[in-house]
């Protein structure tokens, strides 16, 4: 198990509030967080990435920087600590990803990962025209599966011809390959995204849940190594956005 935090690249951090401290996201904020964790020996650090807040009174999550440029400048600043960005695979086509990802690995000597995530917020993407349409919910980790091959394809051995279901790749070129080995984290905690994880992923999230009932809460899933991880002892929940 790796410990680490994630940084406040949205507006008020993970508070939805109006009586806390109010703030925006900056790169000042961000770095002086993220050199707080590598000064106190945290693993990483991981930035996520949201496209379009929630609104309200609070303005939760209006406000927010950019995952992968955020971490390139990060990077410049930091000497140990692990960095992960976040790319929206609805959003960034896997070779542009694959090719800021082995430039920010350049820039850090080899401490970048990245988060894929699968997106389940319409608006994010709607309001770009990208938005694939509800049927994309019984397909989405299918849609990932060849997003990482490309990732995998372009990291490993620089180029990538697959035809697929959801990309065509004609001899697509990556120059300079990372020098490090590239970890790929998902959150996803329903069935499929716990199976995506295990077959194509290196981490998952260790989620905490509360509960009101008189037993236990489930255990929780995790993968630590890029080897097919082994299921928790009960099943996640169905209905989760993930």
């Amino acid at each position: 198990m790796e410990i680490g935090v994630f940084i406040p690249i949205g507006s008020n951090g993970w508070l939805i509030s109006t009586t806390s401290p109010q703030y925006k996201p900056s790169f000042e904020l961000n770095k002086q967080t993220t050199l707080n964790a590598e000064r106190y020996g945290l693993d990483f650090v991981l930035s996520m990435i949201k496209l379009r807040g929630f609104g309200g009174k609070s303005e939760f999550w209006d406000h927010n920087l950019d995952s992968f440029t955020l971490m390139a400048g990060l990077a410049a600043v930091t000497s140990r600590i692990r960095l992960y960005a976040t790319v929206p695979t609805l959003a960034v086509p896997p070779a542009i990803a694959a090719r800021m990802g082995s430039t920010i690995d350049s820039i850090s000597g080899g401490r970048f990962g990245l988060n894929v995530i699968t997106g389940w917020q319409r608006p994010e993407y709607s309001q770009m025209g990208l938005w694939p349409g509800d049927a994309y919910f019984a397909h989405r980790y299918r849609y990932a599966t060849e997003y990482v091959r490309v990732l995998r394809d372009l990291w490993e051995t620089g180029v990538c011809d697959l035809k697929g279901e959801f990309f065509t790749m004609n001899d697509c070129r990556l120059s300079p390959r990372p020098k490090a080995d590239m970890k790929i984290i998902c959150a996803g905690q329903s069935d499929a995204g716990l199976e995506f994880t295990a077959k194509h992923a290196d981490y998952n999230f260790c989620f905490a849940k509360a509960s009101t009932r008189p037993w236990p809460a489930p255990t929780l899933w995790h993968a630590p190594s890029p080897t097919p991880s082994k299921a928790a002892a009960r099943s996640p929940p169905t209905h989760s956005p993930w």
